[in-house]
């Protein structure tokens, strides 16, 4: 386990585009955030009322969250054991997750999340474990 650990706080930002009569058009051109561009995206829907999504961290990962659909409640967790709530209800907003911010996302019905990662998929790069993570939180306070 890394001795202290020091970790960027998430936050909202607006997503740049534009609403005419005809429909909204959003987008992503983001080059500070995301030096090397998007790497990977995912997106997650059907998930039931009741249920959570997300329940993890990453070491060096870092994630721009988008409701695209719907509304979708994320509740963050710092590695300092801060907390930060945030709701996305519209496809203009947007939350920035840098890495070791562990991550609880909640639905509305026919929501839809989409993730978009500085980084390619890679298994070695989560966090999981409450547990452990709780522990990185007590060494950090």
């Amino acid at each position: 386990m890394p001795e202290s650990i020091i970790a960027q706080a998430p936050y909202a930002l607006s997503l740049p585009g534009n609403s005419i009569e005809t429909g909204s058009l959003h987008f992503w051109e983001n080059f500070e955030l995301f030096p090397n561009g998007i790497q990977r995206c995912f997106w997650i829907s059907g998930v039931k009322e009741d249920d959570t999504r997300g329940n993890h961290a990453h070491w060096q990962e870092s994630q721009v969250i988008v409701a695209v659909a719907g509304s979708i409640q994320l509740e963050i967790y710092s590695a300092q054991g801060k907390v930060y709530n945030f709701e996305l209800h519209s496809p203009g907003q947007a939350v920035f997750i840098p890495p070791l911010n562990w991550l609880v996302a909640r639905f509305s019905p026919d929501s839809v999340l989409l993730g978009m990662s500085d980084r390619a998929f890679s298994e070695d790069d989560y966090i999981r474990d409450l547990d452990y993570f709780g522990k990185l939180q007590e060494r950090n306070k």
